[in-house]
């Protein structure tokens, strides 16, 4: 199976909104990006790539251990990846101190499974994709709406839940579904 764990966003509405005023605002059509389904949006503490079941058993007891508590995240700022000139993926940030306690969520999970000997291919970074680039050259610029929403805030929730989660791959996008969850302590 293909798998990650993630937190999800739940503002799918309000994200959902956002996106659809980007593509307003800078003239991008569905040739040039590929938006985020909004029952996808999360953010992917750890890709795990291809698992077995053993693999499965073995992070869900690894995972058992993980306490944090509840806290809040802003959504704040969009930006690109790798930069803004010449990004690949559009993303919304959140706010400095949430984007600590989601960092400092992320390094407990990456800790215990490295353990397991799971390793991050990347290091974790809170934002939310938004788009993805599909034009033919392969980037957009997103200097001018990165200016545009430099600062403004959209929605706050709160994050308690941990999801291992299945990705299956199919030509119209793909499909997520948790195969297990950790929740914050009460």
């Amino acid at each position: 199976m293909r798998a990650f764990i993630a937190v999800d966003a739940l503002s799918e509405a309000i994200i959902a909104k956002l996106q659809n005023d980007i593509l307003s605002t800078t003239g991008w059509n569905r040739r040039d990006v590929k938006p985020v389904d909004p029952r996808n949006f999360h953010f992917t503490i750890i890709f795990l790539g291809e698992v077995s079941d053993e693999d499965i058993e073995k992070i869900k007891e690894g995972l058992t251990g993980l306490q944090f508590e509840a806290f809040a995240i802003t959504y704040t700022g969009v930006g690109g990846f790798p930069k803004l000139s010449h990004a690949r993926v559009i993303w919304v940030g959140i706010d400095s101190q949430g984007a600590q306690r989601l960092t400092n969520l992320a390094n407990e999970v990456i800790t215990e499974l490295s353990e397991l000997g799971f390793r991050p291919d990347k290091p974790f970074s809170p934002h939310l994709t938004l788009f993805r680039a599909k034009s033919s050259s392969g980037y957009l610029n997103a200097a001018e709406i990165s200016s545009k929403y430099q600062g403004r805030t959209f929605e706050s929730e709160i994050i308690n839940k941990v999801h291992l989660k299945k990705s299956v791959l199919s030509p119209s996008g793909p499909t997520y579904s948790n195969v297990y969850t950790i929740e914050a302590k009460k």
